[in-house]
């Protein structure tokens, strides 16, 4: 479908040589961004109203003839807001207040609907802005109707609200945001990638007793989501190591060939394990079709020396603006929750994306449990309206949706892989983990795994372990160990496991969900009881049969008896986990999914649940309910010169006068710096620069400076050493002496 015809001839006529950009006339602007717009709806299936959109992609920017924005382009001044002028050319041809709220938040984001009353009301503007911009334009707003939008903002707009006009405004939102950024751009042509063939996935071969089981689950699995009758919401409670990942992936592939699904979307928690999945999707679609997102992926150069100009805009368009482009995307949840509800106009470009499409959710029971009721509400509601399956895996399934379960029930694996104790009659002090993992478990007869709630505490540990003397490689993973470092650990804990290496591994939380190692035996700082089962699943994780792993839990304290969990873990969390597990203190695996459930069932009791579902109904789509809680700790980004690559990056970043042209340049390069970046304290820094003092001369630059005018700093390699420096490749970040009892 083409842009309406009579609208773009006049927009012809009435814009003549007025520009949008500095190579670019406004008219072709925006019939180009409405010719994008309707190609959108037609790859994705999508059903909206076809002339309301249209109208709106061809007003969206007319707002652009101000003289001072025209002169803006030439270089000259600082220009002039353009968009809502545009909102009131838009309300002119369709008298709907939604197109030009959508118009008028275009660079911005979607607001209350209270905020939209008070910005729109009384607002007599529009004659000025009409009449001075485009004296000719034939579609007028009277005095009656300009009344009746008071009357209708005043009195019945609350009775319009509801879900059903989010989701047209949100989509319609979508769809404007994103043909507007393609086309500023140049991208001209929509790809019409359909879902590849799928390779067939196989299951690594383990044990023959456990090759049988996982090929019998999987052909369960399958037959059930066969018999599905269309989209919905959908759970596969599969336990750790049945091979989950190809599973659901064969179903998506599955439901997309038989129902025309535009799209695969798998979201997962944690950005080391979605580089993981991306791995496994390009094996069995093809790379060519898989596109990885997140906040540190960036486009590798000899990828790009291949594209054709048309891929190279579009991968632009990849690194700008983290569009899904490809028909396989994986994920962050963090990125589907803020596709979903964030007003910030670039984090809805993805919406219609949702639309016929498959997305599997993997580990859901990391979305905060405060959601979960009216999360589920919406995606039943987006199921049916937007004809999207969704699909939630995880082995410890939360009480999100009633959905309809794919796994065999009361699944378990053959035989008990690991035997899980609580000890949480009496806490232990940090300084005591010697002692406790001494007497409970057998350190010194295999590899191990000790996780914890901070990274100070995590530190701590790793020191206990070193002065046991276990003649093995002692590893550490944690927030302030560069992502370049965490990628070079993962690889020589595989390399040591291959080999059959006794091996330790001293880690915070990033070792919960997903991540393919194994060892015989885990403790676990006290936590969420669904993130000390996710922590077992790296215990016996391949299965030996003749071999039961221990995971031991206690509850850490500081020197002065504070639990290491607070300011971490909600307090209602952790109790819920300790009654549970005072109940239950030694149980088997194939106890868990009881344990679990009953444990869920606890929580929401005593739960105030967050209305997302009642609040996007009442018009609050500004109010952002943000996946993760935020705790607000006071702290500085530090880059750390962990090789001789870092250092010309910084340089080329100070150093070049960016612009909107080269800005998808900056992005992948400043993406690139981010993988070797961590957090540490504000209030450490002082110490810090007091440290690095006493091992340098007047005449050199401080190892430890201030870089990115001052919003950042840089530790240089001469602060960074295995022993006596800030930062060791072995153990990160090393805080200087002081006093961090409330350190994270």
């Amino acid at each position: 479908m083409s842009p309406n015809t009579k609208m773009s001839a006049l927009l012809g006529s009435l814009l003549g040589d007025k520009k949008s950009h500095p190579e670019k006339f406004l008219s072709d602007h925006l019939q180009n961004v409405a010719e994008l717009a309707n190609r959108l709806t037609l790859k994705q299936g999508l059903q909206v109203d076809h002339q309301l959109l249209e109208a709106i992609a061809l007003t969206h920017d007319i707002g652009k003839v101000h003289p001072k924005f025209q002169r803006m382009l030439q270089g000259k001044g600082s220009g002039v807001n353009h968009a809502k002028p545009s909102a009131w050319f838009t309300y002119s041809v369709t008298k709907n207040i939604w197109a030009a709220e959508i118009v008028c938040r275009h660079h911005t984001n979607l607001r209350n609907a209270d905020d939209t009353v008070t910005d729109w009301a009384n607002d007599e503007s529009y004659r000025e802005v009409i009449k001075s911009l485009l004296p000719n334009w034939p579609y007028d707003i009277s005095q009656q109707q300009f009344v009746a939008l008071q009357d209708f903002l005043y009195l019945d707009l609350e009775e319009e609200l509801n879900i059903k006009k989010w989701l047209t405004v949100r989509l319609l939102y979508s769809l404007l945001i994103a043909a507007d950024r393609m086309d500023a751009i140049g991208i001209e042509t929509i790809f019409d990638k359909e879902i590849p063939e799928l390779s067939q996935p196989t299951l690594k071969g383990r044990y023959p007793e456990i090759d049988d089981w996982r090929e019998k689950t999987k052909r369960i699995c399958l037959e059930k989501a066969d018999e599905i009758p269309g989209p919905g919401v959908y759970t596969l409670t599969l336990p750790t190591g049945a091979g989950k990942t190809l599973t659901g992936l064969t179903i998506a592939y599955r439901w997309a060939k038989r129902f025309g699904s535009k799209t695969i979307i798998y979201g997962l928690p944690f950005i080391s394990i979605v580089e993981q999945t991306a791995e496994v999707a390009k094996r069995l679609f093809g790379s060519k079709s898989v596109q990885e997102d997140h906040s540190l992926v960036y486009g590798k150069d000899e990828e790009q020396d291949t594209y054709s100009t048309e891929e190279k805009a579009w991968a632009k368009m990849s690194t700008l603006f983290r569009y899904w482009w490809e028909p396989i995307i994986i994920t962050t949840l963090a990125h589907f929750w803020e596709t979903l509800f964030s007003p910030k106009a670039n984090r809805t470009m993805d919406f219609h994306r949702l639309s016929n499409a498959v997305v599997i959710l993997d580990e859901p029971q990391t979305i905060s449990s405060r959601f979960w009721q009216e999360f589920g509400q919406i995606l039943s509601f987006l199921s049916k309206e937007f004809n999207t399956f969704f699909l939630l895996m995880t082995a410890t399934q939360p009480h999100i949706a009633a959905a309809r379960e794919l796994a065999p029930a009361d699944i378990s694996f053959p035989y008990n892989r690991h035997q899980y104790l609580a000890l949480l009659e009496s806490k232990v002090k940090i300084g005591e983990i010697a002692y406790i993992l001494t007497d409970y478990l057998p350190i010194k007869d295999g590899p191990g795994l000790v996780v914890m709630n901070r990274k100070k505490a995590a530190l701590e540990a790793y020191k206990a372990l070193e002065m046991l003397e276990l003649q093995a490689p002692i590893l550490l993973l944690s927030g302030w160990v560069t992502p370049y470092r965490r990628r070079i650990i993962m690889r020589y804990l595989k390399w040591l496991e291959k080999r059959g290496v006794r091996r330790y591994l001293v880690a915070t939380q990033v070792v919960e969900a997903g991540v393919d190692l194994d060892f015989d035996w885990v403790f676990r700082d006290l936590g969420p009881l669904d993130s000390i089962i996710q922590v077992a699943g790296r215990c016996n994780r391949h299965s030996r049969k003749d071999f039961t792993g221990r995971v031991l839990i206690t509850e850490i304290t500081d020197d002065r008896g504070h639990p290491l969990w607070r300011n971490v873990y909600d307090d209602l969390v952790v109790e819920k986990t300790r009654e549970v597990l005072l109940e239950n203190p030694s149980f088997a695996e194939e106890s868990v999914r009881h344990i679990v459930n009953k444990y869920y069932s606890k929580l929401l009791e005593s739960l105030k649940g967050v209305p997302l579902f009642e609040q996007l109904a009442k018009g609050k789509w500004g109010d952002y309910e943000k996946l993760y809680e935020e705790k607000y700790y006071d702290n500085v980004t530090v880059f750390v010169e962990e090789n001789s690559k870092l250092l010309p990056m910084i340089r080329k970043l100070e150093e070049t006068e960016w612009t909107l042209e080269n800005r998808d340049e900056y992005k992948e390069l400043f993406q690139k710096v981010q993988q070797y970046a961590i957090e540490i304290p504000a209030s450490m820094v002082s110490a810090c620069k007091a440290f690095c003092a006493q091992i340098c001369t007047e005449e050199e630059e401080p190892p430890f400076r201030p870089i990115f005018n001052g919003n950042a700093w840089l530790l240089s390699k001469k602060a960074v050493k295995k022993t006596g420096g800030l930062y060791s490749p072995l153990l990160g970040f090393i805080p200087p002496e002081g006093n961090w009892d409330n350190i994270l």
